[in-house]
């Protein structure tokens, strides 16, 4: 462990570690000390932390846990503190806090990490630690909940992870092409011009895992493929890890069609959000269907995730929390 605990102040052996601790011009620590109510004075490389007692001792697990990833690897900006209070702020998290405070601040010792060539990702919350277990132990897993929650991420951080470790030879990524609000054939060039801009998401976030000209070389050789579901009908996928994101826009025939197009050696992750159908009044979700059918399989894994795991802007968990209230008045008045 890096740093030392008294009953007041944190002494960190890197002042490397601590200077991307505290943030530019300390920006971290104000938002630290705004947030707990604590007064936190840097001299060399110790904090001392001052304020009310059980303010103090929350103040120095948070910064404690911080400090710790950090030495594992991980990075630490002002989005990534952000997440991290908001997920501290949250009334179940407290909740398990007060039955285990000796345990540290939200276990994250206990959390699953993810490597991948760029950097270290770490799970959030406990959906998303069973998500990322999940994956790494079943051949089908399905992450259904509202943006944000990680789902689309963390499946291709995995992907990435097992593809540089040799234990999947290809990652295949692919979306059903329903337009939300824009029809692709009024988009300029080819196909391929046609529906990069939709997958983008896509290639965002293995830019995210792997560095340029090693995405590139995986691009050449096929080793990295994405596409539009439906460019998925009549192949078989071996040795694969094959993710459908948004799959609550799969008609029930796609879901059926891609779910089979599991092979050898491979996996298989399917995420969504069915309160953001875009499928046309009267079809039905593919993905909503897959739960009824498949929810009882003990091969395969459902994780729901709830507004809770919502590692965005803050205020992206409130407009999900109204949208899921508004989908399930409306799901009990159609029964």
């Amino acid at each position: 462990m890096g740093f030392i605990e008294s009953s007041d102040t944190l002494q960190f052996s890197s002042n490397k570690l601590l200077i991307e601790l505290c943030g530019e011009l300390d920006t971290n620590l104000s938002k630290i000390e705004s947030w707990a109510g604590v007064q936190i004075v840097r001299r060399g490389n110790a904090l001392s932390i001052y304020g009310a007692k059980a303010d103090c001792d929350l103040t120095r697990k948070l910064i404690s846990n911080l400090y710790l990833d950090l030495e594992r690897g991980s990075t630490l900006d002002q989005r990534e503190l952000d997440i991290y209070l908001q997920q501290v702020e949250d009334k179940k998290f407290k909740q398990a806090q007060n039955k285990k405070s000796d345990e540290g601040l939200n276990k994250k010792e206990d959390n699953l990490e993810i490597k991948t060539q760029k950097k270290l990702v770490m799970a959030r919350s406990r959906n998303q630690n069973n998500f990322i277990k999940s994956m790494l132990s079943k051949e089908l897993v399905f992450g259904i909940g509202p943006a944000g929650t990680g789902k689309t991420y963390l499946a291709i951080a995995v992907g990435v992870s097992l593809f540089s470790q040799g234990l999947v030879e290809k990652i295949v990524l692919t979306r059903p092409a329903v337009e939300a609000g824009e029809r692709l054939g009024f988009l300029p060039g080819d196909m391929k011009e046609k529906v990069d801009p939709y997958m983008q998401p896509l290639y965002d976030a293995l830019n995210d895992f792997l560095p340029g000209k090693v995405a590139s070389k995986m691009y050449e050789r096929g080793s990295i493929e994405i596409a539009p579901l439906a460019f998925m009908r009549g192949r078989t996928l071996k040795d694969s890890f094959i993710v459908l994101d948004e799959g609550q826009n799969a008609s029930p025939s796609q879901m059926k069609m891609f779910l089979t197009r599991l092979g050898i050696g491979s996996r298989m992750v399917v995420t969504g959000d069915i309160t953001q159908i875009d499928l046309p009044k009267g079809f039905k979700s593919g993905l909503v269907e897959a739960y009824e059918v498949l929810s009882e399989m003990k091969e395969i894994s459902f994780i729901k995730f709830t507004d809770i795991d919502i590692v965005r802007h803050s205020l992206v968990r409130k407009i999900a929390r109204a949208y899921e209230k508004k989908y399930t008045k409306r799901k009990s008045s159609e029964k």
